[in-house]
């Protein structure tokens, strides 16, 4: 009997990745501002280099608007609804951006119209650990990382928090689930990096319809030249074959 491909309606979260590990950055579709903020051990302050976000402070030096870190929440909310491009970059207080060149600020201007770096943008002036670069209604999500090991941080914790909300409202997983659905491992994020290489879209599966686990399924996609389209097509994409599946079972309460 030939098997039947899955369909778009088994899955309940889709995420596309693909790392470039030369340029230290990862293109995501499917990632908001509000997942990573949610799911990330978030910078002291943003520096805005394209937003439309209203209650931002001014630099006098670069001209430029921030949020602090107090105000993360406030800007958390406000972004539900925006539609607009949102670009920035982080650092640690305002008197490095007091620092900066006009060369790096003529940089940071580049980045924040083209989605395009000059150089690698981790200036030792800023510090800062990432560049976030987004498209309009957040098609694409286009990250800097100093560190690429914060990419598993990143994924895990997107994944986790998305299993958690899901699976508490399920019948099955309702009993105690932070307590039934550990973190994904950090030895099994770690592998996935070689998926994201050549592209990798990473679904979770419907735990109503796997019963007794919860399954994030691995599908090799090709980088794609138009994210903005990926969505359209997601129904044929989940039609491919899996490469790799990350199972938790409930009953050894471990993830393989």
């Amino acid at each position: 009997m030939v098997k039947k491909p899955l369909n778009a309606d088994y899955y309940i979260q889709h995420l596309y990745i693909y790392l470039n590990d030369a340029d230290q950055f990862a293109l995501f579709s499917g990632l908001t501002f509000a997942h990573f903020i949610d799911a990330m051990k978030m910078p002291k302050n943003l520096l805005l280099l394209k937003h439309t976000y209203d209650d931002a402070s001014f630099n006098m030096h670069t001209y430029m608007e921030f949020v602090a870190e107090e105000e993360y929440a406030q800007l958390r909310k406000a972004w539900l609804n925006k539609k607009s491009e949102f670009c920035w970059i982080d650092f640690k207080s305002e008197r490095q951006l007091n620092s900066l060149t006009p060369q790096e600020q003529a940089e940071l201007l580049y980045i924040g119209h083209k989605k395009e770096t000059v150089r690698p943008p981790f200036y030792s002036t800023l510090q800062n650990e990432f560049v976030y670069l987004s498209s309009e209604e957040e098609q694409t999500t286009k990250i800097y990382f100093r560190h690429l090991e914060r990419l598993n941080e990143l994924v895990g914790n997107y994944f986790t928090q998305v299993i958690r909300r899901e699976t508490s409202g399920q019948n099955f997983w309702r009993r105690k689930t932070r307590d039934l659905v550990p973190e994904l491992p950090r030895e099994i994020l770690e592998s996935l990096k070689r998926d994201y290489r050549e592209g990798a879209l990473i679904s979770l599966a419907d735990p109503e319809k796997t019963k007794n686990t919860i399954e994030l399924h691995i599908r090799s996609v090709e980088e794609i030249s138009f994210l903005d389209e990926f969505w359209s097509d997601i129904k044929h994409y989940t039609k491919q074959d899996v490469t790799r599946k990350i199972v938790f079972d409930r009953k050894t309460k471990q993830w393989k």
